[in-house]
C-alpha cells in the first residue's frame, strides 16, 4: 500500500489491465484532492482495505477500478454510508420498478421532472414528493443497492484503489451493520456460489 509522501510502488511497463487501472486511477486523483493511500488490489484484497477503513474510522472516498468496472464508496467513522458500481448495475428507478412499488408511468414522469431543469433533486426525493412511494421502501431499496455493490467488489482480485479522506458522500444511508458482519456475508455467498459452479 502506497501512503502519501511514501516511495513508488514499481510497476511493470505493460499494456495490461493494472497499468490501465492505475493510469486510470492518476487521472481520478488529478481532479480530486490528494490520495492519502493507494495500491493495488492483486497485493493487498478488498477486504483488508474495508476491514483497515473500518478499524482506523476512516471517513472519505474510496475509489476502485477493476477495467472496465468502477465502484466508488463512502465511508464516515469507519461506517459505510454509500456505495455504487458504475457499470452494470441496477438503479433506483429500475429496482422499484422491478420490486412493483411504483408503475412505468410514475417513473417516467419522475425521470421527466428531474431531466428539465431539476437534477438537483435526486430521484428518490422527487418519487417521495409525488407521493409514489413511502421514506421506508426508498431507503429500503438504496440499503440495497449500496450493499450490492460491496457484495459485488469483493470478487476483486485485480485492479487498483485509493482513498481519499474527509470527501463526504452528497447522500448517506445508514446500512446498520458493521463492515465485518457485510465481509462475512459476502465471502461466504462468494464461496457458495464457487461451490455451486463446481457442482455443475
Amino acid at each position: 500500500m502506497e501512503r502519501r509522501g511514501g516511495p513508488q510502488p514499481s510497476i511493470e511497463e505493460d499494456p495490461g489491465t493494472r497499468h490501465q487501472a492505475d493510469r486510470g486511477m492518476t487521472k481520478i486523483a488529478e481532479k480530486r484532492k490528494t490520495v492519502d493511500f493507494q495500491g493495488s488490489l492483486d497485493v493487498i484484497s478488498i477486504e483488508s482495505v474495508f476491514q483497515l477503513l473500518y478499524h482506523t474510522s476512516l471517513s472519505g472516498k474510496l475509489l476502485l477500478l477493476n477495467p472496465p468496472a468502477k465502484a466508488t464508496f463512502y465511508f464516515k467513522g469507519g461506517s459505510l454510508v454509500w456505495g455504487t458500481l458504475h457499470t452494470r448495475q441496477k438503479q433506483l428507478g429500475q429496482r422499484l420498478l422491478e420490486s412493483n412499488q411504483i408503475t412505468r408511468e410514475q417513473l417516467a414522469e419522475c425521470l421527466t421532472i428531474h431531466s428539465n431543469g431539476n437534477q438537483q433533486a435526486r430521484l428518490g426525493a422527487i418519487l417521495m414528493e409525488k407521493g409514489f412511494v413511502r421514506e421506508n421502501v426508498l431507503l429500503d431499496s438504496l440499503k440495497a443497492q449500496v450493499k450490492e455493490a460491496f457484495f459485488h467488489v469483493l470478487s476483486w482480485n485485480q485492479g487498483t484503489f485509493a482513498f481519499i479522506s474527509n470527501i463526504s458522500a452528497e447522500e448517506e444511508i445508514a446500512i446498520n451493520e458493521r463492515i465485518d458482519h457485510l465481509l462475512l456475508k459476502g465471502l461466504v455467498d462468494i464461496d457458495h456460489r464457487a461451490s455451486k459452479n463446481q457442482v455443475q
